[in-house]
């Protein structure tokens, strides 16, 4: 037998060893998941609200958010809701800023919410679903 030979069954030997006492670690693809939105709002029907203004990510200005009649409102991965204009995606721990002001023009909520996620991946973090961020 070869030296070469000697020291490959040797470093073979060593590696099924360790490798049956190690753990198996999940390996998660090194795929990014893009999550374009947009960030739906839902304000309670119970609360008296005059308007609400709402933008993504802290530091943000809130801008005039429309609802519907069951009270959602979408916003757009765009300006005026976003401050980076080359922004495509949402991630996990992503927040909103709203302000929710009554019908006599006083400001009644101001609030910074993470938009819920739940993840799909089992083991790897993604891919992500975001859901509608509920003010009460």
């Amino acid at each position: 037998m070869t030296r070469r030979l000697a020291v490959a069954l040797v470093a073979l030997a060593t590696t099924a060893t360790l490798g049956a006492c190690a753990p198996l670690v999940p390996v998660c693809p090194a795929i990014g998941f893009v999550n374009p939105g947009p960030v739906t709002i839902e304000v309670a029907p119970t609360l008296a609200v005059g308007a609400v203004a709402a933008c993504i990510r802290t530091g943000c200005t809130p801008a005039p958010l429309p609802l519907d009649g069951d009270g959602r409102g979408e916003m757009p991965l765009e300006r005026p809701y976003v401050r980076d204009p080359d922004a495509i995606s949402i991630e996990p721990g992503t927040t909103v800023r709203v302000v929710i002001t009554g019908r006599d023009g006083v400001v009644t909520q101001e609030l910074e919410i993470e938009i819920p996620y739940t993840s799909g991946g089992g083991h790897c973090p993604g891919p992500v679903t975001f859901g509608p961020v509920v003010i009460s």
